[in-house]
């Protein structure tokens, strides 16, 4: 049986979500899937929590606007923290605007395939979809969800001061430097106590060690509601990193398929011709 994310979540769900007016004191959290969202959500709640850990999934506390009505969840409500902080997917032409706004990039090809093994035995059935069977509406950019749509987006607002943009692989190389940008980014002026608990509480292996907290487990349930899939499936958000490389082999024809929407986006709108130039280009501001 092969599911999709919309059997899960109704249209309605996500168009009402657009309709969501922030505060401007509100911060989303909106990069492309698999690209950083959850690590970022968890070190935007640690710094103005002091570190809280009572939550049972990082999405209650920083609700998903997309699919929140489906969840009943309100956007409107006091989260108990301020700022209020919100998780999303929203490429800057759709998400709703009048906030502040932190995006990380991630090199397309481990996005992706990050993307297919999250989802294995959630949307689908593990071994019932090859990788490129799902790669195929992901890479097709005539809807405008794909990921050069909304990385093209986002680039176009670099300039902009209500707008972090990071990169997956820095933050990946420079998690102290994470924590102090997104505070100075927000204004939450931690001391450096604070920063160092946040630090720790966001490395991979504390994650790990706490993953119920961030595997998505509201979303789990409305899964196991609707019966997309068999109730106990699941994916894990947080993971050592490893896999089998012969068996997530990205064919010729997504890599092929990668480069032409990458030239035609980033290439033609922007002079960019590569996500390491990209990198390059995308100056990190010093803490």
């Amino acid at each position: 049986m092969i599911s999709t994310k919309a059997m899960i979540f109704p249209p309605s769900t996500f168009e009402k979500g657009k309709s969501f007016r922030p505060r401007p004191t509100d911060v989303i959290i909106t990069p492309w899937s698999k690209s950083g969202t959850t690590w970022l959500q968890h070190i935007f709640h640690g710094l103005r929590s002091l570190g809280d850990l009572s939550f049972d999934d990082i999405s209650r506390v920083t609700p998903w606007i997309e699919v929140a009505d489906a969840l009943r969840i309100d956007l409107d409500a006091d989260q108990g923290w301020e700022p209020r902080g919100f998780k999303s997917h929203y490429n800057h032409r759709v998400v709703p605007k009048g906030c502040r706004y932190i995006v990380s990039f991630r090199e397309p090809r481990a996005a992706h395939l990050s993307y297919y093994r999250f989802y294995e035995g959630w949307l689908f059935e593990p071994g019932t979809v090859t990788l490129d069977e799902y790669l195929a509406p992901h890479l097709d950019r005539s809807k405008s969800k794909d990921y050069w749509t909304h990385l093209a987006s986002w680039w176009a607002q670099r300039d902009n001061p209500d707008v972090l943009l990071l990169s997956y692989e820095w933050m990946l190389d420079h998690p102290g430097q994470t924590v102090e940008l997104v505070d100075r980014f927000v204004g939450f002026a931690a001391n450096k106590e604070l920063l160092d608990l946040v630090t720790r509480q966001s490395t991979r292996e504390f994650m790990l060690a706490h993953s119920d907290k961030f595997n998505d487990d509201l979303h789990r349930r409305r899964s196991d509601e609707v019966g997309a899939l068999p109730p106990g499936t699941g994916a894990v958000k947080v993971t050592d990193g490893s896999y089998d490389p012969e068996r997530y082999q990205i064919s010729d024809w997504a890599l092929e398929t990668m480069e032409l929407n990458w030239q035609a986006t980033m290439g033609a709108e922007f002079d960019i011709h590569s996500y390491k130039e990209l990198k390059e280009l995308l100056t990190h501001p010093r803490a």
